[in-house]
């Protein structure tokens, strides 16, 4: 390892409407995330304030929305169960995450990707101190405890059985059964680009249009079980702290203030 800090840059992904949620993001970051680097955020289908990103410090990337054509062309035609916050249709722009695996983020060695809206409550030294090479990590979404869920819930298994056994060919029917992550934050080796880039996922969103969770199940079905390069996220810090919860809620007893990140927390700030 090099003796000197690794190159590092926290990424967000953002249409226009979710902007504001971008923006709370990283004025966290800045804030109680005591993060003075590189941020980038990948503005989709507009061009944000020249204004909001010299106050925020960020680095603007406009790209243009990922085809989903053809994804929206299958669901369609065999649809899938729906989801409560419409996400098939509706939070499209979720699938240009994937845009975040192109060649240009090899500018950096290390990037950390937060969801636009999620709340950094506390210092990112301890995200910063995880042995991130050759890894993504991410939350285990079977945590607290363990709460059953396995990659089986992130599929539609009766939709397409087509797709379904397509899937079950390629990766194996032990998949299913496995952990998986949470795509709301994960931290990564760049060089994982070189062995899994846009072009892959993209090509699986097409291949396999059974994803409950739009782009986090086929993320999963290449960090996960092709290249078994996920490493769950530890729950605590090395002072005891939650590194990230869903909700506080989850964790009975627990405030904000128990946490570093919250995707949704009710207690405040």
């Amino acid at each position: 390892m090099s003796a000197t800090a690794p190159s590092t840059a926290f990424v967000l992904v953002t249409d226009a409407g979710y902007f504001p949620r971008a923006l709370r993001t990283i004025a966290d970051l800045r804030g109680a995330g005591g993060w003075d680097g590189e941020v980038v955020v990948l503005a989709v289908g507009f061009r944000p304030p020249a204004d909001d990103l010299d106050a925020a410090r960020v680095t603007c990337r406009v790209v243009e929305h990922l085809d989903t054509d053809g994804l929206v062309a299958a669901l369609r035609e065999h649809p899938i169960r729906p989801m409560a916050d419409g996400r098939h249709f509706g939070k499209l722009a979720q699938w240009d995450k994937l845009q975040v695996f192109e060649p240009w983020i090899r500018r950096w060695e290390r990037v950390i990707y937060l969801d636009a809206g999620l709340r950094v409550l506390d210092g990112v030294d301890a995200l910063l101190a995880l042995d991130w090479r050759g890894r993504l990590i991410a939350p285990d979404d079977a945590l607290p405890g363990d709460n059953g869920r396995r990659f089986r819930c992130q599929l539609d298994l009766d939709a397409n059985p087509p797709v379904r056994d397509r899937l079950i060919a390629d990766f194996g029917e032990g998949i299913l059964d496995s952990r998986y992550f949470l795509n709301c934050l994960w931290i990564f080796d760049t060089r994982l680009v070189e062995r899994c880039a846009r072009a892959d996922l993209e090509d699986s969103m097409n291949r396999y249009p059974i994803s409950l969770t739009n782009e986090m199940a086929i993320m999963n079905l290449h960090f996960a079980f092709r290249l078994r390069a996920w490493e769950p996220l530890p729950e605590r810090d090395a002072s005891g702290k939650r590194l990230f919860g869903w909700s506080e809620l989850d964790y009975p007893g627990t405030t904000w203030r128990d946490f570093r990140l919250l995707k949704y927390p009710v207690t405040g700030p």
